[in-house]
């Protein structure tokens, strides 16, 4: 790498991002991560029962049970958002690391061959 490289790589990457990735990780892993004894993620579950409820209400229109599906749907809909925000802060910050990879690293690849 070189003095010019490094000094592009200092001035426009903040090392503390990697550490906020990290953190997005652990939030995932409340959502993603298997219960004791190794019984699947809450939100499988979830999925699982929003399809009961949708069997009951739109194929067989159980109209009484329409408020906790909608419920549901809405509170599943706003957790995988926040999965999705965890996720692409990740992306971005490897998206951005990755951009700044220094030209010169693919000239040291071939000097050691």
């Amino acid at each position: 790498m070189t003095d010019a490289e490094w000094q592009n790589l200092y001035e426009n990457f903040e090392t503390t991002r990697i550490l906020a990735a990290v953190d997005s990780v652990d939030s995932l892993r409340d959502d993603l991560n298997d219960r004791d004894h190794g019984a699947p993620p809450v939100i499988r579950d979830d999925l699982l029962k929003l399809h009961q409820l949708a069997m009951a209400v739109v194929n067989n229109g159980a109209r009484r049970q329409a408020g906790e599906f909608f419920e549901l749907a809405g509170a599943l809909e706003d957790q995988v958002s926040g999965m999705m925000e965890a996720l692409e802060q990740i992306r971005d910050t490897l998206s951005d690391l990755v951009a700044l990879y220094p030209e010169s690293l693919d000239y040291a690849d071939e000097s050691d061959e």
